[in-house]
């Protein structure tokens, strides 16, 4: 099976163009495998334009999720699926192992909202929301950021995902950060063979505008601290825990 986000990825923030989700179909098909189309965000491009499903064009040959915890309210964890119909009843079967039955009143709520209210209309806002914000941080990185750190444009979603200066580690680094009172991921948490430390995802779907400037206006103090250290000290990608550990770097400062 093929997992893939098409569309506004988590964590890169960035999308598949047209032509790269038909080869995608065309490897698959050829292998005889399925593909997993994740498309939570698909609905909050900051174009207007609804990105295609790659289940448009292979009804047979990929599962489709959705959520509507990105698009109606993040605590109504309910979200759908469209498969071939040789694999719905093994989907109903795996989620009723896994979670027995989803909960009824979420279920109950979204359906009276998506048959009473005007759901396309709050959608729209939504975008328009998202994109004031993922400006406010595209504008502050640019503006503070030191020299060397690199970030995606997202056209939709709610992440966009930064490349440290040459030398840095996010892992290492991240204690820092939470000293100084901003957060992020690291990017190791997106990779199984420990990639990734010289990455991070940000997300700037929650915070208003002006907190979104002050969070940067902090990061970009941490990762100038980092900079001042690897060149008093050399590179800090090796100042982490031992491979297979969980736990932080030691605080060096």
């Amino acid at each position: 099976m093929i997992y893939t986000i098409p569309s506004f990825h988590n964590p890169a923030g960035v999308s598949q163009g047209a032509q790269r989700r038909l080869e995608i179909l065309a490897i698959a098909q050829q292998a005889r495998i399925l593909v997993l189309e994740d498309d939570p965000y698909g609905l909050l491009g900051f174009d207007g334009e609804v990105p295609r499903a790659m289940r448009a064009d292979d009804a047979d040959g990929v599962i489709y999720l959705g959520s509507f915890s990105k698009t109606i309210a993040s605590g109504l964890r309910v979200g759908w699926a469209v498969a071939p119909h040789g694999v719905r009843e093994k989907l109903v079967l795996a989620a009723e192992s896994a979670v027995l039955c989803p909960s009824n009143f979420a279920q109950l709520t979204i359906s009276e909202y998506l048959a009473t209210q005007p759901w396309r209309q709050q959608i729209k806002v939504f975008r328009e929301l998202y994109r004031e914000r993922r400006d406010a941080l595209l504008d502050s990185l640019q503006a503070m950021m030191p020299e060397g750190t690199t970030w995606t444009i997202p056209a939709g979603g709610f992440y966009s995902w930064l490349t440290l200066p040459n030398g840095l580690d996010a892992t290492a680094m991240l204690p820092r950060a939470i000293a100084a009172l901003v957060a992020y991921v690291p990017g190791t948490g997106f990779y199984v063979d420990g990639q990734g430390r010289q990455n991070l995802r940000l997300s700037y779907c929650y915070p208003e505008p002006d907190r979104i400037r002050e969070g940067v206006r902090r990061l970009a103090a941490v990762v100038e601290g980092e900079l001042e250290l690897a060149n008093t000290f050399g590179t800090t990608s090796g100042l982490h825990a031992a491979e297979g550990s969980s736990v932080p770097a030691p605080d060096l400062r």
